[in-house]
């Protein structure tokens, strides 16, 4: 995918952590005071040209440089501070992504000014004492990592910090709207969207539709969504039966009773998560998948024990619990032992770039042996109430949290469970519920990503249509701002990029012929959707959607949707996979490849300027999307994608030599894209963001191939437009969420680290030996 960012504020509105380096590096000898002082002045000459040793490094009393000593961090960042005599005052985004401690109690009188001008600069980062370690030795790579931050800060001198200099007005002036996580390009189309569709909702509302039409819903379901008065006289009504049967239980047997009786009636389980996909080794059926459980935080804050992530998450499950009607002191006690069950099941699940492999993944068990797996649940019961009674396979997708799940399955943690299945009730309705429940939601949110603001009740009644209504408003979306025309356009630019992946690939001096052609064969079977789907299907046909005023909810109306769409779903297992549905709404501001059915998807919703208009030139469009289309083209050959043949099956189809050049080359892509700093404290993961670097990498290949084929290639313009589309700003907090969490590189490191493997882009800028951009031919990296 081209963005991909999964966090519990968005789960809340449409139903905090620290980077761990994915190696461990081998220990920096430290530096001396003469490499110090050689490193700088390379540094700084293009900021400050007429600067000399002398101006860095002044001596000691009896005027000796002693240039072979190791030098003292706090020598080295004074001769920084002389180095780069003025810098600017942080703002905008450098602001928002600084370190800016408030001082540091270990810093000697003859440094403090140097220091204080560092860290008013927001470039130094302290200890968790207050100290900042000055005394200690500094290594050339810690050293760097400071000057890359002066470079990113300054944002003058493009051949250093190409990012930041392309994009540092925009960066400057940038700001996040209220209750938003970011901004950028991605977010302001995402928002544009949500304009259009904020449109066609209020054009809808105050008129009469034939009931059942899908106007007719659409308008009724956001007129209930905006309908906050009667939702806060409802209170947690709607869900007080099935808290209830939860409360009233006193066995293991009645509380998976009750959320069995939950799930016929919602479609929500808090106890145990199932869903229905084509399976990965027999892509053209549909089996049971069990996805495990549900956890508040992602993997990483439990183990790196952040404990502000853990005061939030039980601070916020304690104020569901105590408006669901628990006593505060027990509620507290209750989250406190949630926190640490969650804790244990993260400690075992599977890592995030694990959760694609299908390797780690695919876990066929049949359902005696799933059934083994709780001995102490009847589960196969619990499928038929389900409505689920012919299962014979059950693939477990994570499987050593299902196995560490079965330790609370014993009957002897029934108070925990009890309380467990209420949170996970309360956290899946508290949208639905009481503006109480939704300011729990956001404080816990806001707490943890730095969101400041809010976002108003509209902006959540349209984000509630959309997650429900989704099909609807994408098909009133296409018809209003995608046309037919637009759509056989893109569908030719996409057969273009196929047509040079083939090129590449029969180009290509480490792949023998054998695997080259099934490779081909790969792209010749590549299903492309663009836009929206050729036919429409309405699963809500049965579904009726009422106002407060005519007797519905937003409740009822959001259980009523949900459970006709559990219900299609269910319909669907062992049946022959439809493989024209579409598992992204139309106006999303993204794509995707589908490894399962060989299928690369662009919604109508990224299809729009500035990446795509069908009154702009050719060569325009083919610089603006042409890389995301050779991206997704890429993720089908990446290190996950690679793993299933032409007809989407998990299937080996390369040769044993060939296989291992592949992997050494993506070992050489993990190791170029690792350990590079985000944020200050957060560094970027080579291992997991390696399957979006391999298409990042492959999407630029294939479009600077088309770019050079132009009959005047303007390189300045691609890399610009490229860097440009990539802007982006967000708070601290999200930026080290991502760097733990996300598939993706932070969105400099997709410029910088990319664009540097590309011969066009050193010709283009003058790039030399010496300048930060610089990487020398042989430590670049490539695959397709």
């Amino acid at each position: 995918m081209i963005r991909r960012i999964t966090v519990l504020w968005m789960a809340f509105v449409m139903l905090a952590s620290l980077s761990i380096p994915a190696f461990a590096e081998e220990a920096q000898p430290s530096a001396t005071r003469g490499q110090v002082v050689s490193a700088i002045l390379a540094a700084a000459q293009a900021y400050h040209p007429d600067i000399h040793k002398e101006d860095i490094i002044k001596g000691y009393e009896d005027g000796k440089l002693k240039e072979d000593q190791a030098v003292q961090m706090v020598e080295a960042l004074v001769m920084v501070s002389r180095a780069f005599p003025e810098l600017p005052t942080p703002v905008g985004n450098d602001l928002r992504m600084g370190s800016f401690p408030e001082g540091f109690t270990d810093t000697p009188a003859w440094a403090k000014a140097d220091i204080d001008k560092l860290t008013a600069a927001g470039v130094l980062v302290g200890n968790s004492d207050g100290t900042l370690g000055g005394s200690e030795p500094i290594t050339l790579d810690e050293l760097h990592t400071i000057i890359a931050r002066i470079w990113a800060l300054k944002g003058t001198n493009l051949k250093d910090d190409f990012f930041e200099v392309i994009n540092k007005e925009w960066l400057n002036t940038s700001t996040i709207p209220d209750g938003d996580m970011m901004g950028g390009v991605f977010s302001d189309l995402s928002r544009e969207n949500d304009d259009k569709l904020k449109s066609i909702l209020q054009g809808l509302v105050g008129k009469t539709f034939k009931e059942g039409t899908k106007e007719q819903k659409l308008a009724d379901y956001y007129t209930a969504a905006l309908d906050s008065k009667s939702r806060n006289q409802a209170g947690s009504k709607p869900i007080a039966n099935y808290l209830a049967e939860i409360n009233k239980a006193t066995s293991l047997q009645e509380l998976i009773q009750a959320d069995n009786d939950l799930e016929k009636a919602t479609s929500l389980s808090t106890l145990f998560n199932f869903m229905i996909s084509a399976d990965a080794k027999d892509s053209s059926t549909n089996v049971l998948y069990y996805t495990g459980m549900n956890l508040g935080l992602d993997k990483n804050s439990y183990v790196t024990n952040d404990e502000n992530a853990k005061q939030l998450y039980i601070a916020f499950m304690t104020k569901l619990l105590v408006l669901s009607g628990e006593k505060e002191q027990f509620a507290k006690e209750q989250a406190s032992k949630i926190y640490e069950m969650e804790k244990s099941l993260a400690a075992v699940s599977l890592d995030p770039q694990e959760q694609g492999d299908v390797t780690k993944y695919y876990n066929p068990y049949t359902i005696q042996q799933f059934a083994a797996l709780y001995p102490n649940v009847d589960i196969k019961n619990s499928l038929k109430e389900a409505n689920l009674p012919q299962v014979d396979k059950v693939i477990v997708i994570d499987e050593k949290q299902a196995k560490k799940y079965a330790e609370y399955l014993k009957g002897d943690q029934l108070e925990l469970l009890k309380s467990y299945s209420k949170v996970w009730l309360l956290q899946h309705t508290a949208f639905k519920l009481t503006d109480d429940f939704r300011k729990a939601v956001k404080d816990f949110t806001a707490g943890l990503y730095g969101i400041t603001g809010e976002r108003t009740d509209e902006d959540s009644a349209i984000d509630s249509t959309k997650a429900y209504l989704n099909d609807y408003m994408g098909q009133m979306y296409a018809e209003r701002y995608f046309s037919k025309e637009a759509k056989q356009d893109v569908e030719h630019m996409v057969k273009q990029f196929i047509a040079i992946y083939k090129e590449r690939i029969k180009a290509i001096d480490w792949m023998s012929e054998v695997t080259k052609q099934k490779a081909i064969k790969k792209l010749e079977t590549m299903q492309v959707k663009i836009g929206y789907p050729d036919q429409w299907k309405d699963q809500l046909s049965k579904v009726s959607i009422k106002t407060y005023d005519q007797g519905g909810s937003l409740f009822t109306n959001a259980i009523a949707i949900q459970k006709a769409k559990a219900d299609a779903m269910k319909a669907q297992l062992g049946k022959p996979v439809d493989k024209s549905e579409w598992e992204m709404n139309v106006y999303e501001v993204n794509a995707y490849y589908n490894p399962l059915n060989n299928e690369i998807v662009f919604p109508a919703g990224i299809l729009q300027a500035p990446f795509y208009d069908i009154h702009a030139k050719k060569e325009a469009n083919l610089r603006a999307i042409g890389m995301v289309i050779a991206h997704e083209i890429s993720h089908a050959f990446d290190n996950n994608g690679s793993a299933y043949d032409e007809n989407g099956n998990a299937n080996n189809w390369w040769t044993d030599e060939d296989q291992q050049k592949f992997m050494e080359k993506c070992q050489a892509v993990i190791d170029f894209y690792n350990d590079i700093e985000i944020v200050p404290g957060a560094t970027n993961s080579g291992l997991l963001t390696l399957s979006e670097n391999v298409a990042d990498l492959g999407g630029m290949a294939a479009s600077l191939q088309v770019v050079s084929g132009m009959a005047q290639p303007d390189y300045k313009v691609y890399f610009e437009s490229y860097a440009n589309v990539w802007k982006s700003t967000m708070t601290r907090e999200i930026a080290a969420y991502l760097s733990a969490n996300d598939v993706h590189s932070a969105n400099k490191i997709r410029v910088n680290r990319t664009v540097v493997n590309f011969p066009e882009f050193y010709t283009t800028y003058g790039i030399h030996s010496g300048d930060g951009m610089y990487v020398a031919p042989e430590q670049r990296v490539s695959i397709w």
